[in-house]
């Protein structure tokens, strides 16, 4: 194999030879063909110095913006413990695949809870709200404006170290690592859900609202966004009924201008290849409450 240093000198070579007499016309061929191998020998070594390695860093940027390692991801978990069986395998399984992420919990109960939470470290137990208490016996209700401001408020702390917060429901189950390269919008998910334009009339710039279980939410974008109590005060005044917390957060987000879309990884129903999966509520029917069966039986 001729090395590009060697052709380097062989050709320098020959051309000074040529340059001391007259040459042929094969000489000048000859020496055309040397110019050449140079030429090329002189653009491989600067490919190989220079554009290589800046289609190698190229390379790995794309792969860290694509498919960054260090995407600081976190749950927020509201529950009445009314499906404590649910509530263990809905942590347990977000454990799995989640090992270090902080989950927050509230507990929408002022009074005692057999549960054995040291088992899913790092958890964030927030303190009781009387606020914060559902004004209906299923989902999340509001009431009050004051209802919805702190309700808004606890989920805008718990996002503030987080690029994104999953919301966790008792039939939300996170499967597999949700892919962050996915996540285009401010609040993604399903999007099924419709206002009734009836009811809300132009009180919010768009139709289609998310905000439930299993949907994720920017955290930078839940740091600058407003949430102005007179605007909820007037939706209150305006659907006349308690307001669901989707409602309440999509709301919000459509004031703020942020976005709302869907995730393929997001179903509502189990399928091999759903990331998050909503309407897991199978085991809402086991009443258990001993913390020792529990954890035997996961």
């Amino acid at each position: 194999m001729i090395r590009p240093g060697r052709c380097w000198i062989l050709s320098l070579c020959y051309m000074s030879k040529l340059a001391t007499a007259k040459p042929s016309i094969r000489q000048r061929f000859l020496a055309f063909c040397a110019s050449l191998v140079l030429l090329l020998s002189l653009s491989f070594m600067l490919w190989y110095m220079m554009v290589r390695p800046c289609r190698i860093l190229a390379t790995c940027i794309q792969a860290k913006l694509l498919y960054p390692t260090d995407v600081r991801i976190g749950a927020y978990y509201q529950t009445s413990l009314a499906h404590i069986y649910a509530t263990k395998l809905v942590l347990t399984i977000f454990r799995r695949v989640y090992p270090s992420a902080p989950i927050f919990v509230y507990i929408d109960s002022d009074g005692g809870h057999p549960f054995d939470w040291n088992a899913h470290h790092p958890i964030v137990m927030l303190p009781f709200d009387a606020r914060l208490r559902s004004a209906v016996s299923h989902g999340t209700h509001f009431m009050t404006a004051s209802s919805c401001v702190a309700y808004v408020n606890r989920i805008i702390k718990a996002a503030q170290d987080l690029d994104w917060l999953v919301l966790l429901e008792d039939d939300v189950w996170v499967c597999n690592r949700i892919d962050a390269a996915a996540l285009l919008h401010d609040m993604n998910g399903q999007c099924l859900a419709k206002y009734d334009v009836n009811v809300w009339g132009h009180m919010i710039p768009g139709d289609c609202y998310g905000g439930y279980g299993g949907f994720v939410l920017r955290g930078s974008f839940l740091r600058r966004m407003h949430v102005d109590r007179s605007y909820i005060h007037d939706i209150l005044a305006k659907i006349r009924r308690p307001i669901a917390s989707d409602e309440l957060l999509s709301a919000l987000f459509l004031r703020s201008n942020g976005t709302i879309g869907k995730i393929t990884d997001y179903a509502e129903e189990m399928t091999t290849a759903a990331v998050i999966v909503h309407q897991m509520k199978t085991f809402y029917h086991l009443k258990t409450t001993c913390s020792a069966e529990l954890n035997e039986r996961v």
